[in-house]
């Protein structure tokens, strides 16, 4: 831009850039950072024409000796892969897997699977941008470099991300389209659960009827996360009295259906995302299919 005529190469790479200042000091102890093909520090002054380059894979190269690959254990399982490219893996999840490995799980988690999988492509760190609990199925995305899961971040008014869920919910939601705008906070004494506290931080998610089954006395539900907050929509349908079929944590009468073995977990899936790509600057809309226990209840 003609206004960075000037101006230092560390301006340059944090406001053009999107990188952060821990991702810059990488950069500057791997030499990475050239203008017009030959290495400079990042107080270098930038003139109009300059050609600035950032190689990742001499960072990577580097890095690679620290390999986070060794902190999972190998787990050679098939993944279920909705899109990939250079930048980004993006897998429908099973239910019954969590994200991360922990002290009684070490092997049986998403994370381990993607890590061995990127291993493959000489990728050794994954960068989780999008989380799902153990038993919510659906749409995870992970980014094959920690710039672009920087850029998610720096960049998230144009990136523009969109989340739907298909939820099932106990009881018979009268209104067809609500919103829900209550803090969330996490729940005195315990480290897993989380409840509606105005003490807590902002959070909005927004629904739509889409079946009533009078009957059987449960809703099929579109959700829509206008925010991210742990367990949000969980706990949002157990403020509302009408939690999820299935939820052990929020919802003790929904319960019921897991008696009755029409489903053992929570009922949501997330469905369909959609984002502008930070490196293509594409529109991108993924989809994944609607796991048997969940569509047998729709």
């Amino acid at each position: 831009m003609e206004t960075d005529n000037q101006k230092d190469l560390k301006y340059i790479l944090k406001n053009r850039l999107y990188i952060s200042s821990k991702l810059l000091i990488k950069l500057k102890l791997a030499h990475a950072i050239f203008v017009n093909n030959s290495p400079e520090f990042v107080n270098f002054i930038v003139k109009k024409g300059d050609n600035i380059t950032v190689d990742f894979e001499l960072l990577e190269k580097k890095e690679n000796k620290k390999r986070f690959i060794d902190k999972f254990a190998k787990v050679d399982k098939k993944l279920d892969i909705l899109f990939e490219d250079e930048y980004l893996l993006i897998v429908n999840k099973p239910a019954n897997m969590p994200i991360h490995p922990s002290c009684d799980n070490y092997d049986n988690t998403l994370s381990n699977i993607v890590a061995s999988y990127l291993e493959k492509q000489n990728i050794y760190y994954i960068h989780i941008l999008t989380r799902l609990d153990k038993n919510t199925t659906g749409i995870c995305i992970f980014a094959k470099h920690e710039y672009v899961q920087e850029l998610f971040t720096k960049r998230k008014d144009f990136i523009d991300f969109k989340k739907k869920y298909i939820g099932i919910a106990y009881g018979i939601i009268k209104k067809d389209h609500g919103m829900i705008e209550a803090n969330i906070a996490r729940k005195k004494n315990t480290i897993i659960l989380r409840e509606v506290n105005e003490t807590g931080d902002f959070a909005k998610t927004e629904y739509t009827v889409l079946k009533r089954n009078i009957e059987k006395n449960y809703t099929v539900l579109e959700i829509i996360l206008h925010t991210g907050r742990t367990h949000q929509i969980r706990v949002h349908m157990s403020y509302l009295g009408h939690p999820l079929l299935g939820d052990e944590l929020y919802g003790r009468e929904a319960n019921i259906y897991n008696n009755l073995g029409d489903i053992d977990r929570q009922a949501l899936h997330c469905k369909e995302i959609s984002f502008n790509h930070p490196i293509t600057e594409k529109r991108i809309t993924i989809k994944a299919s609607i796991p048997d226990d969940i569509q047998k209840l729709i």
